[in-house]
């Protein structure tokens, strides 16, 4: 069964890291500013700190989330998640597809407990993440699954349009770790020349909405929504039955 853990756990991990397969470009410019150059930033027209604000309170509460949009060399991903910041708990599934290696994984991590399997395998795959590296592939990070403490920390310039709308821009150059799609993490983006996005929030100050848009040095653009429902709601999600795990092979703890 080790054999089976070892083989499944790696191809779930294609959905879940695409690692160098969704790199972009090889160059690191800046995002080009909202204002023109000679504006100051605290001439920028108001909305940045109430859309952290909201940025924040989504995160560290209870919501569902569903993603989807445009991969590298015409690969293309949707996926559906709930993430319970305070009860540790995270659910998602993620399907690829349009490349030469397409996959439908589904993800359930329980604390320290990461479950994993292909969409139609009857076993799960389990990974406990207290013995896993940090700078390890498989290191699941459960204090921001969706990304939107890595998003709100590489907003640069950015505006409120109308009440609960934003727009503005971002570096992506968030290191080795992918954070996007939103939910959906796959890609480390490089060589981006343009990285724009619009967000909505609701009367309660909730985000419910967030599209990318990444213009890449080449290639065409890419465009990633993910919107956000069900905030502060308690979420059922449960590990697997125990008769459906077989356990990760060994070499995902070697130090």
């Amino acid at each position: 069964m080790a054999t089976r853990g070892t083989a499944l756990l790696g191809l779930g991990l294609v959905g879940v890291v695409l690692g160098t397969a969704g790199c972009i470009g090889t160059d690191h410019p800046e995002p080009r500013p909202l204002e023109s150059s000679t504006t100051s930033a605290a001439a920028l027209p108001e909305g940045r700190d109430e859309f952290l604000e909201a940025l924040r309170r989504t995160q560290g509460a209870s919501h569902r989330y569903t993603a989807g949009g445009d991969l590298p060399d015409g690969e293309r991903v949707q996926a559906s998640g709930a993430f319970d910041s305070k009860a540790r708990l995270f659910e998602a599934k993620i399907k690829t597809s349009g490349g030469k290696y397409p996959s439908h994984t589904h993800r359930i991590v329980v604390g320290k407990h990461d479950y994993m399997r292909n969409v139609g395998d009857k076993y799960w795959v389990h990974l406990d993440l207290s013995r896993v590296k940090k700078d390890s592939l498989v290191y699941f990070d459960m204090s921001d699954p969706t990304g939107l403490t890595e998003f709100g920390s590489l907003i640069g310039s950015m505006r409120r349009t109308a009440p609960g709308k934003y727009q503005g821009h971002f570096n992506p150059e968030s290191g080795p770790r992918p954070f996007l799609p939103l939910g959906a993490p796959g890609v480390v983006s490089l060589g981006i020349r343009i990285a724009d996005f619009t967000a909505t929030t609701d009367a309660k100050g909730w985000v419910t909405s967030i599209t990318v848009e990444l213009e890449p040095s080449k290639g065409p653009k890419l465009s990633m929504t993910t919107t956000f429902s069900g905030h502060g709601t308690k979420l059922p999600i449960k590990a697997p039955p125990k008769a459906q795990v077989r356990e990760a092979d060994g070499m995902y703890y070697a130090k």
